[in-house]
Formats: C-alpha cells, sequence, structure tokens
C-alpha cells in the first residue's frame, strides 16, 4: 500500500531509532484505498507527565484490528481513517474522526465496521458483503468524542506570539 524509495530514506544517528527500523521522507500509494492513522500514548517511564504519543499508518482494516487486538486500547489518543477522492463527498482525499471499531464475523469471513463522530457505520467501500444478522461482533475500541481531541501538555504562554501587524487604511 505505502511505496518507499531509497532516495527519501531518512538516515537516524545509530541510537536514536530502533534497531532495524527505517524512517522515510517520503511514501507514495499506488493504491487509492483507504488507509488509517491511529495515535497511542508512549508510556511516560518517568512519571512526570511528559508522555508522548506515536501514530501509526496502516493500510488495511485487518490490520487495524489485529493493532488494536495487540495494545491497550486506554492508551490510545485517536484514530482517523483517510479516504480516497472516490470515497470522499469532496472528490479529494479527506478524513473521517473514528470513535468505534468492530469486528464482525459470520460463515463468510471477518468484517471490520467502523464507526465516525457522527455515529455512521462505514467500511471505506473495500470489502465484499457486509455481514449477516446472524454475525457475532467484538468491540475492538470505543473513544469518546471528547478523548480524540487534541490535548495540549503544556499551557501556552500569553504574549509569547509575534505581534500582528496593523494594516493603515
Amino acid at each position: 500500500m505505502f511505496l518507499s524509495l531509497p532516495q527519501y530514506e531518512f538516515q537516524v544517528p545509530q541510537g536514536l531509532g530502533e534497531p532495524g527500523s527505517k524512517h522515510w521522507r517520503v511514501v507514495e500509494m499506488p493504491l487509492h484505498a483507504p488507509w488509517f492513522l491511529l495515535t497511542v500514548a508512549h508510556p511516560d517511564p518517568e512519571g512526570d507527565g511528559l508522555g508522548m504519543s506515536f501514530t501509526m499508518c496502516i493500510a488495511w482494516e485487518s490490520d487495524l484490528a489485529e493493532t488494536l487486538k495487540a495494545i491497550e486500547v486506554k492508551r490510545v489518543r485517536g484514530l482517523v481513517a483517510m479516504m480516497p477522492g472516490w470515497a470522499s463527498p469532496t472528490g479529494q482525499w479527506s478524513s473521517r474522526q473514528i470513535l468505534e471499531v468492530r469486528l464482525d464475523a459470520d460463515e463468510t469471513g471477518r468484517y471490520v465496521t467502523l464507526i465516525d463522530a457522527s455515529g455512521e457505520a462505514f467500511d471505506g467501500g473495500m470489502r465484499g458483503e457486509p455481514p449477516r444478522c446472524s454475525a457475532s461482533s467484538e468491540l475492538l475500541l470505543q473513544l469518546s468524542p471528547g478523548k480524540s481531541k487534541p490535548r495540549r501538555t503544556q499551557p501556552r504562554k500569553v504574549g509569547s506570539s509575534r505581534p500582528r501587524p496593523t494594516s493603515t487604511r
């Protein structure tokens, strides 16, 4: 789903990156399909309240479901579906905030159902037939609308910005 080229690799100084990891300044998307941005809080080993977060780009709904099963969901800070032009009302890439993820299964297979901030269920248009009424459903993630909003960890200093130029008319 994501294509990277050697000329776009970012060389991270030894000891700063995880062993075996590679970092890229640019990735391409040859397949215009929905993908996901999952933001997860990084544990604060010092306990001083300066915790960080990391964001994963996930290409497939099934990988999103497996990732959510593998992490503590209380650490999830936000989930966004990036929708290609063919699945967007604007005809361009757009985003949808996701508040709920369910893994549904029936005799024909497993399906990931997403619920956006307006309460609408969607799948991004990439799966076959939706599960039937007799499907089982497992809740993988449920965020409150307030939890997925960005949080400021440090209060902004009043008067710290540059003064605005005044126009003369």
